[in-house]
């Protein structure tokens, strides 16, 4: 190990240290997940696309259509409640940071 390119961690507490908050640690799970949700909803409508531009410049074929077709629904099912998702746990952690600062601190 290169004490110049990695850090020291020999007084920091081990990953599996169990004093992380569960609620903290879900949220960054659906994050997470959401975050890849969104990524395939994305590449579903770019699929699409392709197909499309695929038909009109070579050959639009059916199944060319039914390509199209079923990647923007699936892109839509997708990357709408995955949008909502991470607009929810953004707005959680929004509020969470302004209701600590505005409570007081408790001695």
């Amino acid at each position: 190990m290169d004490s110049r390119t990695q850090p020291d961690d020999s007084n920091r507490e081990p990953k599996h240290a169990p004093n992380h908050d569960p609620i903290l640690v879900k949220r960054a799970l659906i994050s997470n997940w959401a975050k890849r949700a969104t990524n395939l909803g994305y590449s579903l409508f770019g699929v699409s696309m392709i197909a499309v531009v695929w038909g009109v410049v070579v050959d639009f074929t059916p199944n060319t259509s039914r390509v199209a077709t079923i990647s923007l629904f699936g892109g839509c099912i997708v990357l709408a409640p995955a949008i909502l998702v991470q607009y929810s746990v953004k707005a959680a952690v929004r509020d969470e940071r302004e209701n600590a600062l505005q409570s007081p601190k408790k001695s």
